[in-house]
């Protein structure tokens, strides 16, 4: 009997950006909503499962509809561990609506704060923060 191959291709509808920076989350919000004019607030807690423990890591997050923009900013490294273990150096993890990234030229802008030492885009599919990233779309 011959063997069947499931062939699975996950389709994201975001971009993902890795972020390094040396404050604390509501800092570096305030700061991206100065440089974006966006109103980034608390959302939720997204909970990273590891074998070891479950680590907890605060989002912020801005939804203009009218706009079609949906932004997360995810703490990455908390001090059990980290939730993309793919992007571990990151401190946090800026998840956009696909499409809309090209339009605010994300990176450009982001490098302009003096709170951020670092940005750059990240694969979703290798960050290992798939789960956690989809957990965002339930409300």
């Amino acid at each position: 009997m011959p063997k069947f191959q499931l062939d699975w291709e996950i389709e994201c509808d975001f971009d993902l950006y890795g972020i390094g920076s040396h404050v604390g989350s509501h800092r570096l919000c305030f700061d991206l909503n100065k440089l974006f004019g966006w109103q980034l607030t608390y959302d939720r807690i997204v909970v990273g499962l590891h074998k070891s423990c479950n680590t907890e890591h605060i989002v912020h997050r801005h939804i203009d509809e009218e706009m079609g923009l949906d932004v997360a900013i995810i703490l990455n490294r908390v001090p059990d561990g980290v939730l993309a273990i793919g992007a571990s150096s990151f401190d946090y993890l800026m998840r956009v609506r696909k499409g809309v990234a090209e339009e605010l030229e994300i990176i450009k802008t982001i490098r302009k704060s003096n709170l951020v030492t670092l940005v750059t885009f990240v694969d979703p599919e290798n960050s290992g923060a798939l789960d956690a990233m989809f957990e965002l779309d339930k409300l």
